[in-house]
């Protein structure tokens, strides 16, 4: 049982991230109705190095060491000189984020199926319903498109004007990203919590 258990929470952890990242990617090619037509691998050791010995001072280094994308995905314009019209890019400190939110709900399932056989009877909708505000946050705020509207910067406010809000209050609210980030992972933390204690209650002989 602790063997499938496991397998279940790869299966949902891993499964997640690859479902995120493939419909942001499927998503933005619907809403431009352009396929990508260019794939750009960084050379990413190179890039360090040079951010290393470039920057003075290591209390820069290390934002711009996180800013530094992997892979980028997107559509070049051969009308506009070239110009990236979106793209799509792989960052890891928000892949990271992704993968601490899929490893949260894989263990809201898995515990979810544990407090099923312990016959406690609460309705695990409100939990679900938590879990799935707190991913959508998470989600939200680890977008990294670029998109000219928005000045051709990665920011998860891209996917804010594809929903139609306007480029300069979408710009105005990329401050708050880390915070929407925070706000998700502590729900999906509340959950499980929420979850541990619902099971220790019931191994006590009593329903919290």
């Amino acid at each position: 049982m602790r063997a499938r258990a496991l397998w279940r929470w790869v299966g949902v952890s891993l499964g997640f991230v690859v479902l995120y990242r493939a419909g942001l990617l499927l998503v933005t090619v619907a809403r431009f109705r352009q396929l990508p037509n260019y794939l750009q691998l960084y050379d990413v050791l190179g890039s360090y190095r040079q951010i290393i010995h470039g920057t003075p001072a290591w209390a820069d280094v290390w934002p711009i060491l996180a800013d530094e994308p992997w892979l980028e995905v997107g559509f070049k314009d051969p009308r506009y000189y070239g110009v990236a019209t979106w793209s799509y890019l792989l960052i890891p400190p928000k892949l990271f984020v992704v993968f601490l939110a899929g490893g949260l709900l894989a263990t809201i399932t898995v515990l979810a199926g544990t407090i099923r056989r312990s016959a406690c009877q609460r309705s695990a909708a409100p939990a679900y319903a938590v879990a799935a505000l707190g991913s959508a946050f998470v989600g939200l705020s680890s977008v990294t498109l670029t998109w000219v509207v928005c000045c051709a910067a990665p920011s998860w406010v891209v996917a804010l004007t594809m929903l139609g809000m306007s480029a300069s209050l979408a710009l105005w609210l990329d401050p708050f990203g880390a915070a929407l980030t925070a706000v998700g992972l502590l729900l999906l933390a509340g959950v499980v919590a929420g979850q541990l204690r619902q099971l220790a209650a019931a191994k006590a002989g009593f329903r919290p």
